[in-house]
């Protein structure tokens, strides 16, 4: 009986898990352009080395949009925004050191695939 009782208890915790999952935004209030990644290794073991993603962002000034982090191959980063030549750019470097992210992972992303965390009038999505 007390197997049984565990069993029960693992599946309203699967059940109640399922409400909390992150839902993914399909329509975003600014355009993406043509993501890049590159591997990066600094010349000293101190400066480590993981890959740098660089994705092109349009965004209407009057908007209150602040990216926020990226998921992508099983880890997350923060996100900072930087202008190059005129265009802005979100961009995240990973290291290797830093191990998975359960939320990542719990995406199911490609090995292509990205995710972009962003706020919205001050709401996370």
């Amino acid at each position: 009986m007390g197997r049984f009782k565990y069993i029960i208890c693992i599946m309203l915790l699967g059940l109640f898990s399922c409400s909390s999952q992150k839902k993914l935004q399909t329509e975003i209030p600014f355009e993406l352009g043509n993501a890049s990644c590159q591997v990066y290794s600094g010349g000293l073991e101190s400066s480590g080395s993981g890959i740098a993603v660089k994705i092109p962002v349009t965004i209407d000034n009057a908007s209150d949009v602040v990216m926020k982090e990226i998921f992508f191959r099983g880890k997350q980063a923060p996100v900072t925004m930087e202008q190059v030549d005129g265009a802005n750019y979100a961009m995240a470097k990973i290291p290797n050191s830093k191990g998975g992210s359960a939320e990542t992972i719990a995406l199911k992303l490609g090995a292509t695939d990205a995710v972009l965390s962003y706020t919205e009038n001050g709401k996370l999505k």
